[in-house]
């Protein structure tokens, strides 16, 4: 009997703790998701510019991070603009956030190195094709011929595995105007601009995702270069955000020991663009140089093509699932548009189902075209949205749950808008038109309208909207149908049309 009493005040007392536990962490999850909201008690919206920039000899990096930011603090996101001059290199580094990122101009060269994946190396046709006749050359028995043919398939093979050796590395990618690129946090990645203007890009790092475990801060890790010169708004704290070279913290003599190289390598690894900051001007331009010592990434380039992309539908392992995953894909194609009005203009958008990588980023991209003076329908959307303007400019409202508008202006080339989670936002593009990216922190966007085929008054019966509104029945029946056959892009009605 005593035992029995024992066994079940054991039983209670594991029950008891166990809902303690449970309560505390549901209780810091729902202080979590309170402080979460209080940050988004915006009172109103503002068009804005990255306030701090990080100039380097080949380039800016501007950003505004979301602890100086309570727009951005609500999307949990920090914006970065980053500026590649030609012919330069913007150093690796990786994060601890996801990034989805848009190339607004120019061209040039992508590089992500993934653990565990293999690496990769493309010879020449020359070289491949002299090997494989030095291979299958055969010679006379026992001749002279027959051993000159063996040495020679000797040396073949030797110099494939030295260039295997030299000049192994992962997959390049090829990136141009208008391409979504995808970037996992922990990745190492890097940029080069082998166009003949600036390369352009522009991100959203993804500091709530739950990918980040240290804070609610973006924190990249540079494997090279050091912050050359650094400007801030007046306004704001001097607080260093960027940091130099993660290897330079190392002890010079452990390393080198690490590294398997003589302590001078190790401290010129170290001390190297101490002066040119992250973005590099190189020498020479970097593309292959078939058969002459072609720098080392460039040898492995394969353009990512629909092909690639097998995640999901074939499970063959980590190196089909994993190393394969396309990381890009182009958001200024016309024909890969999911709205096209002639008058109107016409809206991409990069989801999960077009670029898989991004269901394990949970973001994705929506670029949009609009004419002279055409209209994006009154919206909202099932997450956080940040708009960046990448030509033209655009009268833009923002309502938020109280029916205030929090914003009302125009949004110009080159500045953001952070629209919150379900806020309405309508748009009217300006006399030039109106180009865009937005960024969502969801992988599927979902949105709804409130006119349009997909409307949800069309969606509702006739006494609902009738009786919503205290209207007559046919006012109600105007505004459920009377753009029935549009979509969310409206061309302009009555003025000026759009030109194609």
């Amino acid at each position: 009997m005593e035992k029995n009493m024992r066994a079940l005040l054991l039983l209670f007392l594991c029950c008891w703790s166990h809902a303690v536990v449970g309560n505390g962490q549901q209780q810091q999850q729902r202080e979590g998701q309170m402080q979460q909201q209080q940050s988004c008690r915006t009172q109103h919206l503002s068009a804005q510019q990255p306030y701090e920039t990080i100039r380097s000899e080949g380039g800016t990096i501007e950003l505004s991070t979301r602890q100086d930011n309570d727009e951005l603090d609500c999307a949990g996101v920090e914006f970065i603009r980053e500026t590649i001059e030609r012919n330069s290199l913007s150093l690796q580094k990786y994060s601890n956030v996801p990034e989805i990122r848009y190339v607004v101009e120019g061209e040039g060269w992508f590089g992500a190195v993934f653990p565990g994946c293999p690496e990769t190396f493309r010879r020449s046709p020359f070289e491949e094709g002299e090997c494989r006749r030095r291979r299958g050359g055969r010679g006379r028995e026992g001749g002279e011929e027959e051993e000159e043919q063996r040495g020679r398939r000797e040396e073949c093979t030797r110099y494939e595995r030295e260039r295997a050796r030299e000049e192994s590395s992962q997959k390049i990618r090829r990136v141009r105007r208008g391409d979504v690129v995808a970037i996992y946090a922990g990745v190492a990645y890097w940029w080069y601009n082998s166009g003949d203007v600036p390369l352009r890009t522009v991100a959203i790092a993804d500091a709530s995702n739950h990918q980040n475990q240290l804070d609610k801060r973006y924190r990249p890790f540079f494997l090279a270069g050091s912050p050359a010169t650094r400007e801030r708004s007046e306004r704001r704290g001097e607080e260093q955000r960027y940091g130099g070279n993660i290897l330079s913290g190392f002890d010079s003599n452990m390393l080198a020991e690490a590294l398997g190289v003589r302590r001078q390598v190790v401290v010129d690894v170290q001390e190297n663009n101490r002066e040119s900051g992250l973005i590099v001007r190189l020498d020479e331009p970097l593309r292959p140089q078939p058969g002459r010592g072609a720098p080392l990434f460039f040898n492995t380039f394969a353009e990512d093509s629909e092909e690639d992309e097998r995640e999901g539908l074939n499970p063959g392992g980590l190196h089909q699932f994993y190393c394969n995953m396309r990381l890009r894909h182009n958001a200024d194609r016309p024909d890969d548009a999911d709205i096209f009005v002639r008058d109107g203009g016409r809206l991409n958008t990069v989801n999960r189902f077009k670029l898989h990588a991004l269901t394990h980023l949970n973001l994705a991209a929506e670029r949009g075209v609009l004419r002279p003076e055409a209209m994006f329908a009154p919206s909202w959307l099932a997450c956080h949205a940040i708009l960046y303007a990448t030509r033209g400019d655009a009268r833009i409202q923002v309502v938020e749950n109280r029916g205030r508008r929090v914003f009302d202006g125009r949004l110009q080339e080159g500045q953001f808008l952070v629209i919150p989670q379900f806020y309405a936002v309508m748009k009217r593009a300006g006399d030039q038109g109106f180009d865009w990216i937005t960024f969502t922190t969801c992988h599927s966007p979902i949105r709804s309208s409130f006119t349009g085929r997909n409307s949800v008054l069309k969606a509702m019966p006739q006494e609902v909207v009738m009786n919503a509104y205290n209207i007559s029945r046919r006012e109600a029946n105007e505004l459920r149908w009377n753009r029935e056959h549009e979509t969310l892009i409206l061309p302009p009605r009555g003025g000026r049309r759009a030109q194609d």
